[in-house]
This record gives structure tokens, sequence and C-alpha cells, in this order.
């Protein structure tokens, strides 16, 4: 938090006052604000912290919003003194930072920054591919499609993302305990939680030609519900792929196993962005295909986690027979749809 606050903060001043770009100083301090949040999060699960975790998980959205409503309020509302309060929110941010390593440094620092560097490393790898995975649909659409195709994607994307409330809660309130679990008893219920996320990804598939036509949203239009619709169920299915590989990020972490796991996410990414650069380069990607191959990489990460940690010896039968039955169920409702 301190080193890459520090910078950010001070990038954040540069570009306002040098610069003269309050924008990009809004979005520096940003950042500021969501290492803090990252942060005070991890640290509120690892020590099951619950209610604090749930402050903690909005603090950077909680942050900006109410700055921009304290500007509001008083009729300096603007770019220029949104980056200057946000600037100083940070700068808080940092001293504090600074104030707390200064307070617990220890006269092993250089070993203990050695051991986490070894540790996070590996971590911080695999967390980046795990946000490429659910973000790079969008950015590929956006550069290989029209904006009606993002517009449709985005909307899917939104309502499937519905699915993952109960990781997030479970996630935040019982993080210590999944952590610390033996892998055998989080097997047993991880195939319980992905049988139930699966059940309800079917159901939505089913309500949702009802939803998109009753509740009109006006990013996609009367002209595209059905393209919509068609679509929903293979983002369905890369949410369902998605709810999967966060329960399984945890196990890497507790495993030491993030490395090998990043490797091989890393590859696969590679290999389907060649195909979407290539296809979308010659004119013969289309929304369904794009939205398919982004589903398939979320699926092969999820394999790469459950070989990686089979391979280590944290074996995951039930998980990973659910799975792979869930994804066919989804698999199959999409086909029903398609009819």
């Amino acid at each position: 938090m301190v080193g890459p606050g520090l910078l950010l903060t001070t990038a954040a001043v540069i570009v306002m006052l040098v610069a003269k770009s309050p924008a990009q100083a809004v979005v520096l301090s940003a950042c500021t604000i969501a290492l803090a949040q990252i942060t005070l999060s991890s640290y509120s699960r690892t020590f099951s912290h619950r209610n604090l975790a749930l402050w903690f998980e909005g603090l950077s959205i909680f942050g900006i919003a109410v700055v921009a409503l304290c500007l509001a309020l008083t009729g300096t509302a603007g770019l220029l003194p949104l980056a200057i309060v946000s600037a100083l929110v940070a700068v808080v941010f940092v001293i504090g930072a600074l104030a707390l390593f200064a307070r617990l440094r220890q006269t092993e620092l250089t070993t203990r920054l050695r051991s986490a560097a070894r540790i996070g490393l590996p971590l911080l790898a695999f967390t980046l591919s795990s946000i490429w995975a659910s973000v790079c649909g969008r950015v590929y659409i956006g550069a290989f499609l029209g904006t009606e195709d993002l517009s449709v994607y985005s909307v899917d994307f939104r309502v499937a993302s519905a699915l993952l409330i109960v990781h997030s809660v479970i996630a935040t309130g019982l993080f210590a305990r999944l952590y610390s679990m033996p892998s055998r008893q989080y097997d047993r219920l991880l195939s319980y939680y992905l049988a139930a996320i699966a059940l309800v990804a079917v159901a939505m598939i089913g309500v949702f030609p009802l939803v998109v036509g009753t509740f009109r949203f006006r990013s996609i239009g009367t002209d595209n519900i059905n393209a919509a619709i068609q679509l929903f169920p293979i983002v369905m299915l890369q949410v369902y792929a998605w709810g999967a590989w966060a329960s399984l990020e945890m196990r890497l972490a507790r495993t030491r196993r993030s490395s090998p796991a990043a490797r091989k996410t890393i590859t696969l990414m590679l290999a389907i962005a060649a195909i979407l650069a290539g296809l979308g380069t010659q004119g013969l990607l289309t929304l369904t295909l794009c939205t398919f191959l982004v589903a398939l990489q979320m699926l092969g990460g999820v394999a790469v986690q459950l070989w990686t940690l089979w391979r280590r010896g944290a074996k995951m039968p039930f998980s990973a027979i659910v799975f792979a039955f869930g994804a066919v169920v989804i698999a199959l409702s999409s086909q029903i749809a398609a009819k």
C-alpha cells in the first residue's frame, strides 16, 4: 500500500498541477483509495472482521461518491475540485499507511519483505489473470465488434452476475474459515455450492426472456432483445465458471500453487486472444462466437486450477464432477433457448 499509494498520489498531484488534467488526477487518486480498500478488506477477511469487511469492500466507491456529493452540496462541483479533494483523501490514506509501517517495522523487515514478495507475486499474477478473464469480453467485443453488440453483452453480463451475490456474501463472512478448511471438507462444500448455482443459472436462463421483455433496457433497444435472449445462456455459462474460478482461487493461495496455475492460465489466455484477434481482423468474428470463446477461456481456467490442485495433492473430485455436470446442463439450456 505504501509504495504504490505514494507513487499514485504523487502522479495525481503532478498531472493536476503540471499537466492540468484533473480527470487523470481523479482516476489516480481513486486508484490509491482502491489500494486502501483492498488492503483493509484483505485484513478484515483474514481475521474474520465480517462487519468491517462489508464496509471496506465498497470503500473506493463510497469514498469517491461521498466526496462528489459533498462538493455538489457546497456548490463546488466540477472535475478540478473533485481532483483536489480526491488527492487530499489519497494523501490521508498514504500518511496513515506510512505511520502504521513505521510503527510496526521490525529488524527483520528485509526478510519479511522478501518472503511477502515470494508468496505475493504469484498471487498477484494469478489475480491479474482473474481480472482479465472477467473483463476481457467487453474489451474484445469493443475492439472487434460494434457498439450494439457491446451493449447486448454488457446487459447480459450485468444480469448474469447476480449469480455471484451468494459467493460474495459467503467469501466475505467466512473467508478465514474457508481458507483454513481441509481440502476434503472444502471439496464437499464447494460441490454443493456449484450444484446450487448451476440450478439457479438454469432458472435465470428460463426467466430472462420475461425479464428483458418486461423491463425495457434502453441500452439494447427492442431490436436487440432477441439477440440478448439468445446470448444470455452463453454469458451465464461464463459467469457460472467465474463463480467456480473465484471459489478455487483461495485454495490455490492456501497451497501456494498460484505460480504454476498463473503460467498455464496466461498461456491459455494468449491462445484465446490470438484466435479472437485473428478472427476479428479477418471480419469473421461474431458476438456469439466471441462470447463462446471467452466462456471457454473461463472454463479452461477452472480446469487449470483443478488440475494444479490435484497435482499438489489437494484433490477435489466431487467439485470437478459437479462443475462439469453443471456446465453441461447450462450448455444444454443454451441449446434449448436457441430453439
